[in-house]
């Protein structure tokens, strides 16, 4: 499926208007509404005001705003290209030109990350984007060569994002020792395994405060009252973290795709897993795996 299918001529605006990112979101949003793309208006413009703080993706000279919501019928793209820069509300010094909206049912997860990639990577190329900037209509907008060119990719798979480095722990490793691990690593969670790599469990920040903050706050507030009642009660950083391990660990097969990992971080609010093959740990694949693979050029 070629990108340019998206876009129909009525979902590209040129000179769009509005010097702010969310006056434009609107106008494009019109735009798209007119089309009848839209089934749902009022739900769709209040997701755009969600979205415009937090989850706008600058690509070049490109806005990407792009959500999941039952008020589209199917996958809907639009395009809108300001004659000079529009910026951020809170933000003047990320600016832009172009606009791109993109918005798909929840149950079309992977043409929506499919489309999201193309997108991405269709605006990260000089020979796309500059004629974009002069096109005058959309009719020229749709006839830049390299841009009817792009592809959507085949569906993405675990094997295809995830990260082959494992930050690991035996499970006779103290707390203390997975804290280092963890603070030298500068990451959120440490997988314990066993010494053939079978993922036992999981040690998490939450796991390291629960256990080891309530001494710190006592030995900072004095609680204790003296060294000789401070030595008497257990060190955390002593504790084998198998003895404090999350021990209920949700892992990915290589062959399962990204979308419906993607589906599973949302429903289940989990933004990272590791990958196992003949139960075995493989490799690790993280939310922000899934987006940098998606938004790379």
């Amino acid at each position: 499926m070629k990108l340019i299918d998206l876009l129909p001529p009525e979902h590209v605006v040129v000179s769009i208007e509005g010097e702010t990112l969310r006056l434009a979101a609107d106008s494009l949003l019109r735009a798209l509404v007119s089309s009848g793309a839209i089934e749902d208006v009022a739900k769709v413009e209040e997701l755009v005001a969600e979205t415009l703080p937090r989850d706008v993706v600058t690509v070049g000279q490109a806005f990407l705003l792009y959500f999941r919501t039952e008020a589209v019928p199917k996958l809907v793209a639009g395009m809108g290209i300001a004659a000079q820069p529009m910026h951020r509300e809170h933000d003047a010094a990320k600016t832009a030109r172009i606009v791109l909206l993109i918005a798909a049912p929840p149950s079309d997860s992977s043409h929506f990350l499919r489309a999201v990639n193309a997108f991405s990577r269709a605006l990260g190329r000089d020979e796309i984007v500059e004629p974009l900037l002069v096109a005058k209509s959309a009719a020229e907008v749709l006839a830049i060569q390299p841009l009817c060119e792009i592809e959507l990719l085949g569906y993405l798979t675990v094997r295809d994002v995830m990260v082959r480095r494992q930050v690991k722990v035996r499970p006779d490793a103290t707390l203390g020792e997975v804290a280092k691990v963890m603070v030298d690593q500068n990451v959120p969670s440490v997988l314990v395994a066993s010494d053939t790599n079978e993922v036992l469990g999981m040690v998490t920040h939450a796991v390291l405060l629960q256990y080891m903050l309530p001494v710190h706050v006592k030995r900072l507030t004095g609680e204790f009252g003296s060294a000789e009642a401070e030595a008497q009660l257990e060190d955390p950083s002593d504790m084998a973290v198998r003895e404090v391990m999350e021990r209920s660990v949700l892992c990915l097969s290589e062959d399962q795709t990204v979308a419906e990992v993607a589906n599973m971080m949302q429903s289940r609010k989990v933004d990272r897993f590791p990958v196992v093959r003949d139960g075995a740990l493989v490799g690790f694949l993280t939310r922000g795996d899934i987006v940098r693979r998606l938004f790379g050029r």
